[in-house]
């Protein structure tokens, strides 16, 4: 359950190297994971990410993520993870970023703070009842957290890539900086609740490790209009596969809220 809810949170990992600005007008996205059991898909959680305005910093956002397993099978594995990022608004580069993992009987807080004046990235990594670290680590160019990558990804001019494109992308995750890259697949329709809709592809390169085989074991859809919605994610994992799917899109904007209920995915094609 738990790399469902990371999956989730991470499929929209892109950078942004277009200066088109896509309008900010998206206030809550729901997603739901499943596992794939032999031919069965298992409802086994959902993720809920929200934006609005940093109250800690002047002309930033805040983005919030909770990921958290299906009651239903609490019993089995109960996840209650918890995501925020407080960002620039323009850029998007990361101000603060924090992750309170409770997953199982394992508890374990990470807060970073990114010091642009000395180049460097405070970490403050809390395992409850074990051990409190913190350290520092050396910023990169264009380091983005998993939320504030996402909200970046949204302003990526997809037209100007040709189908096998490879798009690098800077990430801090649990006290690494990764070099990795998206590969760009074209666009492919798939089938909503109002029909076949067309959306942009893209594949990113996983980091091997205890879930992931590593390589390119995972695909994303998102939406081909102006707001880059996200709207499906699939992937490959050491036992079976995990699929994220929107659930729901709320925003401001009545006609925003009508085409997103379109999109949602039915769990095949």
């Amino acid at each position: 359950m738990r790399i469902i809810i990371l999956i989730l949170v991470l499929f929209v990992s892109l950078p942004a190297v277009s200066q088109r600005k896509v309008p900010n007008v998206i206030e809550k996205l729901t997603y739901r994971g499943y596992y794939n059991w032999g031919f069965i898909w298992i409802n086994a959680g959902a993720v809920e990410m929200s934006v609005k305005p940093s109250e800690k910093y002047p002309n930033a956002e805040e983005v919030f993520a909770v990921g958290y397993s299906n009651p239903s099978w609490d019993w089995v594995f109960k996840l209650r993870d918890t995501l925020i990022s407080h960002h620039d608004s323009v850029t998007y580069m990361p101000y603060e970023f924090s992750r309170k993992a409770h997953e199982g009987n394992y508890h374990k807080t990470f807060d970073y703070v990114w010091d642009y004046d000395s180049n460097r990235i405070l970490s403050d990594v809390h395992k409850i009842g074990k051990y409190k670290r913190k350290d520092t680590i050396a910023l990169q160019p264009d380091t983005y957290n998993m939320l504030s990558v996402a909200w970046k990804a949204r302003e990526l001019d997809f037209d100007k890539y040709k189908k096998g494109d490879m798009i690098p992308i800077r990430i801090l995750l649990d006290d690494k900086i990764y070099d990795l890259y998206i590969r760009y697949l074209g666009l492919e329709k798939v089938k909503t609740d109002s029909g076949r809709r067309q959306c942009y592809v893209f594949s990113p390169l996983l980091v091997t490790g205890d879930v992931f085989k590593g390589g390119e074991n995972m695909k994303v859809w998102v939406s081909n209009d102006e707001y880059r919605i996200p709207v499906m994610v699939e992937a490959k994992i050491l036992v079976g596969s995990v699929k994220g799917i929107l659930d729901e899109a709320n925003s401001n904007f009545e006609d925003l809220k009508i085409e997103k209920a379109e999109l949602k995915i039915a769990l095949c094609f």
